[in-house]
């Protein structure tokens, strides 16, 4: 090892050299501090230097503080070397930036045990710069990995064969390895899902979780799709609790959650719905008002609750809307000052620019978060997907299909609310309170209470028929009702995938007693302004209801 002595006097220095040289040391001598920091300064600087401490020009002080203001140079351990023995010159040395502390006439004894500690020192000093080297590469290992994980295991592709929608995706790795992740599920050229999440935690276990999850949600939509009737699909709903039944209670065991939002795009129905498991809120920007609404479910996060109900929402869209769905990597990405990019941020950002396709869009957000942030480094995965409704979403209905009272084409409603209930009879009473609710809600008042009683009644008795004969009372079964409200009519639309039902085989009800059976569809005829039975591609059956506020009359009856 070498060993750096600067001393001026040629006795000491010539004493110094010779007991080093014997005990095996490499020797570079100085004769003056300015000699001895130019030393210091080169790539072949000593490991350990003995300087004394009153030399001319530079002293040993001088020297000391002058090497410890260095910030990325290789430690140097120091022995001050001096005639001066009191405690206060010890200590002096010490603040000074020494090590060790060595009187003169040194001791050859002496400074051979400290020289001994001082080797010491440097040992693990150079064990922990390799320890430290190794983690280095380990955590460089690790976020290409984690990198490879991202791209391969977490990062879906957009669908390309859906003609009247367009996607876009947006990524930014953040300097450590998150648990973002998004994919896209087609099921025809008229509908498709998107999943979009993000794992609590960092590193390659989020990352890893993640893939996981997408990978519970592929399984349980094709084990679903199995076991349906052709071509019929599984409600989000009904995946997520599949999902939700296999991974929550390993998530509750290992301390993970996962925040998702899971949204089926129906382009032939023109809506959405999606389950909401506490993740950020979609953004729905609107092009007939140029509104930005905020869309959210009551769902907690996969993995906090194995007694979590999972349950969907339905909202209607129309040509040209445009839905943003991002990770709280975006709105907690903060400016130079620490506060947050937040939501009233990329709402305004989204209305401003909600003209613009998903791809333009997801730049607009890129941009506009690293302006914000001053950085393109974020200290989370920054994620964000674009859908963009290109064409009518709904269309008119296949050909000999038509209600010839019926018009199919659809306006943005002026109110819009939906439930998800079980079949089992005990969710009548909800179904009543739900409808009356809705009525109850609009301004101005959409039915006279005798309306509203009238469509209670006929919504009641639709869902017991659903109930009675197409799910034969299963409560593991489930029927979405939607209601929405236009200026002149309230439709309510019950959809279900029991046995189908053709009313036109059912006789009229017997008003004598002599035959039962028939007076809940005579209820509905004869309370309702239209009714209309349809069956869609996927085999979900929808029983259409239509009231005319006050003031309509039914001429021109339409379905929406």
């Amino acid at each position: 090892m070498k060993i750096l002595v600067a001393e001026d006097d040629a006795i000491s220095r010539r004493m110094l050299e010779s007991a080093l040289t014997k005990w095996e040391y490499e020797v570079v001598l100085a004769r003056d501090g300015a000699e001895a920091w130019e030393i210091l300064q080169s790539a072949e600087a000593p490991p350990l230097a003995i300087l004394d401490w009153q030399m001319p020009g530079m002293d040993g002080l001088e020297i000391c503080r002058k090497v410890r203001q260095r910030q990325e140079s290789p430690y140097t351990y120091i022995i001050l070397l001096t005639a001066r023995d009191q405690k206060e010159d010890v200590l002096t040395g010490m603040e000074a930036g020494a090590d060790d502390y060595l009187t003169k006439p040194f001791d050859p004894h002496k400074l051979q045990v400290r020289l001994r500690a001082g080797k010491r020192i440097l040992d693990l000093q150079a064990q922990l710069l390799a320890s430290l080297d190794a983690l280095g590469e380990a955590r460089r290992r690790e976020v290409e990995i984690g990198a490879k994980i991202q791209q391969t295991l977490l990062l879906g592709q957009p669908p390309d064969a859906v003609p009247e929608a367009q996607a876009a995706t947006l990524t930014i790795p953040s300097q450590q390895i998150d648990g973002d992740f998004y994919d896209f599920f087609q099921h025809h050229n008229r509908c498709f899902d998107v999943l979009v999440g993000d794992v609590m935690g960092k590193g390659v276990p989020a990352a890893l979780l993640g893939a996981a999850i997408k990978s519970h949600f592929m399984r349980a939509l094709s084990q679903l799709l199995s076991i349906s009737e052709p071509d019929q699909l599984p409600q989000p709903e009904e995946i997520v609790a599949r999902v939700h039944q296999e991974v929550t209670g390993r998530f509750i065991g290992l301390e993970f959650f996962a925040t998702f939002i899971y949204a089926r795009f129906d382009l032939a129905a023109g809506r959405i719905a999606f389950v909401d498991a506490g993740h950020t809120r979609t953004l729905h920007f609107r092009k007939r008002d140029g509104a930005c609404v905020l869309l959210e479910g009551n769902n907690m996060p996969l993995g906090s609750s194995e007694k979590e109900v999972y349950r969907q929402v339905v909202v209607p869209f129309a040509s040209g809307d445009l839905f943003t769905f991002y990770s709280d990597g975006v709105t907690e990405a903060r400016s130079p000052s620490g506060e947050l990019y937040g939501e009233d941020r990329l709402v305004a950002l989204v209305q401003a620019h909600g003209h613009l396709q998903p791809q333009a869009l997801v730049e607009e957000v890129r941009r506009a978060v690293i302006a914000y942030s001053g950085s393109e480094k974020f200290a989370d995965d920054l994620t964000c997907v674009a859908v963009q409704i290109m064409e009518e979403g709904r269309g008119k209905r296949e050909e000999g299909t038509e209600n010839p009272t019926l018009n199919t084409q659809y306006p943005i409603p002026d109110a819009h609310a939906s439930i998800t209930v079980s079949g089992a009879l005990e969710d009548l009473a909800s179904i009543r309170q739900f409808v009356r609710s809705f009525c109850r809600d609009l301004s101005p008042p959409g039915l006279e209470e005798e309306g509203v009683d009238a469509l209670e009644l006929a919504v009641n008795e639709a869902a017991s028929n659903v109930m009675r004969h197409a799910y034969s009372g299963r409560a593991d079964r489930r029927i979405t009702i939607e209601m929405e409200a236009f200026p002149d009519r309230i439709v309510v639309r019950l959809q279900h995938r029991g046995e189908g039902f053709d009313p036109a085989a059912v006789p009229p009800p017997d008003f004598d007693g002599s035959r039962e059976g028939g007076f809940g569809i005579h209820i509905i005829q004869a309370t309702m302004d239209a009714v209309d039975y349809s069956c869609d591609a996927q085999g979900t059956h929808c029983i259409r209801l239509i009231k005319m506020r006050k003031g309509s009359t039914q001429d021109g009856v339409d379905s929406r």
